[in-house]
């Protein structure tokens, strides 16, 4: 079934269900109305008829009715009242039924101590009828039995209830037609997304984009939604186009180089010397190009940021990354301040890949003679690694880019060409695969300084 027919539905069944309450209240609230008003007139009409028969010589019967009480009796039964006059025992003292109709059928009893209301069959005709004692001087002397014809309060509750039935199904019928055009309106934007998404389908155009909408409502948020899904969609599709296009232009150069160097080796006459040089050029682009592979296989799992957890010595990993730079690196001044025992949860050879590479960049873009500073240290709970250097810095327009995967800016590029612009990428992965953050202060021409923040792990924070 369409969901278009399926809201039409819901709301045809909601909108009965609030018809039927409604018409339902309004029917017991009138019949409570209507049969309170009847009980009403029938106390006073019986409280008025006990009054007229006062006072009353003991005991109450056709014989001691006195003249004057008939005389009253008689205008009151000539007025329409339907009433009764009984005696102690239910005996009938006076009548204003008519003889041979309704006056044998009324049901008898015996004079009731309270007021009390009866619904019954007399002659055919439903009567509302109240038992009213007749009380002189504190002793009972009889009872007063007044009735009312419920065929008028029949009727009009008949009328109300067809009326009610009538015009709830008017109603529906003509919501009907309503609730359908205002389902189609509503799932509008729906058929919209559902249609774009089998046209990007179709076309593999993720550049098209559903038209806001104006209204703040959960449509509007689900065309922002679709529309932030495709974007990020293309983003992706655009980042791997690029991704594999930087990667083929890294790989290039060194297969040529092992290419050509294999086209060399064939030459029987190559002296010996240039024949260890192209061993040794082929070995160092193979080296290259094979951790080149390693950080693109790193990086391709960018999505998940997947790491082992346990705890790590993170001065350690520092303090064996500053080793290692002094070990290959004499041309610039390296100082460090590193706290002892701080320890992070995460893969301890991802830190060191990180803090390796962070050291490594400041050394490629640091003048000889410059200084590289390594501080760690604990601070509210986290572990702050510093790397500053006196290089190049980062200028304004690079800044937004340094983290992306094969970036180099133009000046980067004139002072070490070698690199493939992966370093930094995955230390942001790194960082973040371990719930840290990384941040950059620098300033172009006097140096850089990357900040990143580790949670600690448990037993230290």
């Amino acid at each position: 079934m369409p969901l278009r027919l399926r809201l039409t539905l819901v709301y045809v069944v909601l909108l009965t269900g609030a018809l039927v309450a409604l018409g339902v209240s309004v029917y017991l609230v009138t019949d409570g109305r209507i049969s309170s008003s009847v009980d009403e007139r029938l106390r006073l009409e019986a409280d008025a008829l006990a009054t007229t028969l006062q006072p009353i010589d003991p005991p109450l019967s056709v014989e001691t009715m006195r003249t004057n009480q008939w005389t009253r009796l008689d205008k009151e039964a000539s007025s329409g009242i339907l009433f009764q006059v009984r005696n102690l025992e239910g005996s009938l003292i006076y009548s204003s039924f008519a003889r041979g109709s309704l006056d044998l059928g009324l049901p008898e009893t015996t004079a009731p101590e309270e007021p009390l209301f009866a619904t019954a069959d007399v002659g055919g005709q439903r009567l509302r009828l109240q038992y009213q004692p007749i009380v002189q001087d504190g002793e009972m002397m009889g009872s007063v039995v007044v009735g009312e014809s419920l065929k008028n309060r029949d009727e009009a509750l008949n009328q109300i209830r067809t009326a009610l039935i009538f015009g709830s199904l008017g109603v529906l019928l003509l919501a009907n037609v309503p609730a359908y055009l205002l389902a189609g309106r509503v799932l509008d934007p729906v058929r919209r997304v559902s249609r774009l998404a089998r046209d990007i389908e179709r076309t593999a155009d993720f550049s098209r984009r559903v038209p806001p909408s104006a209204a703040g409502d959960e449509m509007a948020e689900l065309t922002a939604t679709f529309n932030a899904m495709v974007g990020r969609v293309e983003r992706m599709l655009e980042t791997q186009k690029a991704f594999l296009a930087d990667s083929s232009h890294e790989l290039r150069r060194p297969l040529t180089v092992l290419r050509t160097n294999i086209d060399i080796l064939r030459d029987p006459m190559l002296p010996p010397e240039e024949r260890e040089n192209c061993f040794q050029e082929m070995s160092t682009e193979a080296e290259a190009m094979s951790r080149l592979l390693s950080d693109l296989l790193l990086l391709s799992r960018e999505g998940r940021q997947e790491v082992a957890r346990a705890p790590v010595d993170c001065s350690s990993i520092c303090q064996q990354a500053v080793a290692r730079l002094r070990s290959q690196d004499d041309r610039h001044q390296l100082a460090t301040e590193i706290d002892a025992e701080v320890r992070v949860q995460g893969d301890g050879q991802r830190l060191g890949q990180m803090v390796w590479n962070l050291l490594a960049n400041a050394k490629q873009y640091t003048p000889q003679g410059g200084r590289i500073e390594l501080r760690l240290r604990r601070l509210d709970g986290l572990a702050r690694l510093e790397v500053q250097d006196t290089g190049i810095g980062i200028s304004e327009e690079a800044l937004p880019h340094i983290f992306d995967r094969f970036y180099r800016a133009d000046d980067a590029r004139a002072i070490y060409s070698d690199g493939d612009g992966l370093g930094l990428a995955i230390v942001k992965y790194v960082v973040e695969a371990h719930d840290g953050s990384i941040r950059v202060i620098t300033q172009p021409g006097v140096g850089a300084t990357f900040v990143v923040d580790l949670p600690l792990a448990a037993e230290t924070s």
